[in-house]
């Protein structure tokens, strides 16, 4: 089983999907797929950002 991607990780790979789109460096075979994995990978971070963000109010409401 494939260990997830930390969210530096996801945010590296979209980077480099997103460069190699913008240099047309992806074939037309290549790049629905590609298409994708860059939607999975922004679920991804949006999910782990939303839980971060969650984390951080528990721990500012226990503050208050």
């Amino acid at each position: 089983m494939k260990k997830p991607l930390t969210y530096e990780e996801a945010m590296a790979q979209l980077e480099q999907l997103a460069s190699q789109m913008e240099r047309n460096e992806l074939g037309i075979d290549t790049l629905a797929a590609r298409l994708k994995e860059a939607q999975q990978l922004i679920a991804q971070c949006r999910t782990q950002l939303t839980e971060v963000d969650t984390e951080i109010q528990k721990v500012l409401a226990a503050e208050e």
